[in-house]
């Protein structure tokens, strides 16, 4: 449904005190005004109402956020956000709880971020930053910050039984027992499809979520959770667009059946939190153990004629956490200071790798290497009111990373070269907004920061190419927010944002690919209209444009950096008990190659969801491309050659040769996953 009037940014704790002693100061916690017309928060009833097939379309509810799969359903999806394609995350940080999610020098890539782990039922609310502009954001942070928070209280337990299209089944449960002084909660799921292809995705995925709450005191509360993950899948991957246009190759077949993976996630996190007699304080401590097999083949019989180019790709780490923080409030003069200072520590140890297979058997070990990676993060920000109409928040944080990195197939008779080694790194990054209130009910937003992604430590450490370890960004915002006549709900804002390098680790090929500072621009807006109580109306438009600073001479795009992004529809969640959306979502062409010889292809797509809520039950039917358009859900440009392409007189108009006759490496082409046609998923829940 779409969400009413945007709530304000929200509290880290809930809970308010009861009377105390008169030596101690009651403390009743407020909600922070928003500090950028970008920024909002999305309610579960919101987001649950669209469909949600794979747990990270649930980011789809966000402005200008869209959400493609590529490899299966096991493999991270791919993120674009604000002019980014920021493929499995290098651009956009996302965490859950406060947890990170992004995983630094990944085997596959650059902040790769899966989060099919996540069951979104458990998903209260969906926290929004976009931009580099706050304080508690670090890694990743430049396109903006997403926090997915778990709802820590059920009113009842649940269990819901589904399924439709692409022998797709569904099972979850949720029990909620009513134990005095404790809010326990105990969520498992298991999910499984064939997809559209013809080559079956077999994809089957669990998940299961145990957490207890205590309210230890009037003023305290401590929380523990554990999550276990995994799953296996088969993928169709990317195929030449040359091969569909001629009729040799269906859309949702494949060129290598052997394509897929495994993957595991488990995790335990402690939070504990406290009010003080003028603030809060809040400490979280967590641990991740991950690991992944990934068996990909993007180029065919480019590399290797005979044996093919599937590559296997491995990552297996230890990840360890800490966070805290302490607010606090105080009032000179008239003025209010809302202050915040805190730390985030973590280490992650890696294991990772990448071989060259044929059907999932290794011919060849290309990369192995061990990886120690540590970082430190402090920052304060401090709010200041001035006047009711005059706020301004200003903010200071700084980094320091640690790289070691055992390269275990270095090259060692070589001198003046290296793959292993240690480095260290440190960033400064200062932030500051704004915030005029002209007229009741309107605010002005003027924002400014840095922010920065981390490279890959692999190619931080070698020698004699190293990278730039953390890369800079610099962005700045202006935008509005406003409420009109009672209902309606408008936002917009125009954004810049510069980023030193777009340096990235390719994970596909085992090297660091350096791209150059480039720039985004671009334009938001969103409206959110409440035509009855229970029928509201949305739209959002996201225009940008993403380019090189500096032309190297082969075009100035940013290849696959999203343009145009449009979405909107109707919502209702009627008294009586029925709920459901019409939504419309249109994502615009866009380069996919620097000088734009080859276009990704745009596309519309009109989704659905009905619904109807009774004392005890519940039934949904969500339908997902309704209108049944042939789209391309993810492309890329690449070279890729079949066994039948000789030289370069094989590569057929509108795709352009790679290498010259004695050494033909085949077609750069357009290749893509395709979007599902029509499918309709239904499911039954009950509530006790």
């Amino acid at each position: 449904m779409a969400p009413p009037p945007p709530a304000p940014e929200p509290e880290a704790l809930t809970p308010r005190p009861p009377e105390e002693s008169s030596h101690m100061r009651t403390t009743v916690t407020a909600r922070r005004p928003f500090t950028a017309a970008s920024s909002s928060t999305v309610r579960d009833r919101d987001f649950l109402l669209r469909p949600h097939p794979r747990p990270a379309d649930i980011l789809q509810v966000v402005p200008g956020f869209y959400v493609v799969q590529h490899a299966g359903g096991g493999k991270a999806n791919q993120y674009f956000l604000r002019g980014f394609d920021a493929d499995h995350g290098t651009d956009v940080a996302l965490s859950v709880d406060g947890i990170p999610v992004n995983m630094v020098s990944h085997g596959h890539g650059q902040g790769y971020a899966d989060l099919n782990w996540v069951i979104p039922e458990l998903i209260e609310r969906v926290e929004v930053r976009k931009g580099p502009y706050f304080a508690q954001d670090g890694d990743f942070a430049t396109a903006g910050a997403v926090n997915l928070v778990t709802r820590r209280d059920f009113e009842t337990s649940q269990l819901t039984l589904g399924g439709g299209s692409f022998d797709t089944w569904r099972g979850l449960f949720v029990a909620a027992p009513d134990v005095e002084g404790w809010s326990p909660v105990v969520a498992g799921q298991v999910y499984g499809t064939n997809g559209p292809f013809l080559n079956p995705e077999r994809l089957q995925r669990y998940s299961l979520l145990t957490q207890v709450t205590r309210h230890v005191s009037p003023t305290s509360t401590l929380a523990l959770a554990l999550t276990s993950y995994g799953s296996g899948w088969n993928a169709s991957g990317q195929i030449p667009l040359r091969e569909v246009n001629a009729g040799r190759l269906d859309r949702f077949a494949t060129l290598n059946g052997a394509e897929g993976g495994n993957s595991q996630r488990h995790s335990a996190q402690a939070t504990w939190r406290t009010l003080t007699h003028d603030g809060e304080v809040n400490v979280m401590a967590y641990a991740v153990q991950y690991r992944l097999n990934l068996y990909s083949d993007f180029t065919f019989f480019s590399r290797d004629p005979v044996n093919g180019d599937m590559i296997e790709q491995n990552d297996r780490r230890t990840m360890l956490g800490f966070n805290a923080s302490y607010r606090f409030r105080r009032q000179w003069g008239g003025i209010h200071f809302d202050t915040t200072l805190g730390t985030q520590l973590r280490s992650d140890t890696i294991d990772n790798g990448l071989s060259y297979d044929r059907d999932r058997e290794r011919l060849e070990r290309v990369v192995d290497a061990s990886i120690r990676e540590g970082s430190l993060g402090l920052y304060a920000q401090e709010d200041i009111t001035f006047t009711p109409w005059l706020r301004a928040v200003l903010g200071l944080r700084a980094d320091s990373f640690g790289f070691d990195v055992e390269d275990h197939r270095e090259d060692l008779a070589t001198p003046g070269t290296k793959t292993s080694g240690v480095e260290q790194a440190a960033r400064v990054s200062p932030k500051a907004s704004l915030v005029l209130t002209p007229l009741p009910g309107t605010d002005v937003y003027v924002n400014y920061g840095h922010g920065f992604h981390s490279n890959d430590a692999r190619g931080v450490v070698r020698l004699p190419e190293p990278v730039t370890p953390l890369t800079r960004a610099r962005g700045y915002e202006l935008g509005a927010r406003t409420r009109l006549f009672g209902r309606l709900d408008v936002a917009g804002s125009v954004f810049r944002l510069d980023l030193d390098s777009e340096l990235v680790w390719v994970g596909d090929e085992g090297t660091t690919e350096a791209r150059g500072a480039t720039r985004r621009e671009g334009l938001e807006a969103e409206a959110r209209l409440e035509v009855l109580p229970w029928l509201f109306a949305d739209a959002d438009a996201t225009l940008t444009r993403a380019t090189y600073v500096q032309n190297a001479g082969n075009g100035d795009a940013v290849a696959l950096a999203p343009t145009l992004i449009l979405s909107g529809g109707v919502s209702a969640r009627h008294p009586g008990g029925f709920y459901g959306r019409l939504g419309v979502l249109h994502l615009g062409d866009r380069p996919a190659t620097e000088d734009r010889f080859l276009t990704a292809e745009g596309f519309t797509r009109v989704d659905a969801t009905l619904g109807y809520r009774g004392s005890f039950y519940e039934v949904n039917l969500s339908v997902q491309n309704l209108l049944n358009t042939a789209w391309r859900e993810a492309q890329f440009a690449n070279v890729s050659r079949l066994p039948s392409e000789t030289g370069p007189e094989s590569c057929p108009v509108g795709t352009r040769p790679s290498g010259e006759a004695d050494a033909f490496e085949g077609c750069e082409d357009l290749h893509f996953t395709p979007g599902a046609p029509f499918n309709a998923q239904a499911s039954v829940s009950f509530f006790f």
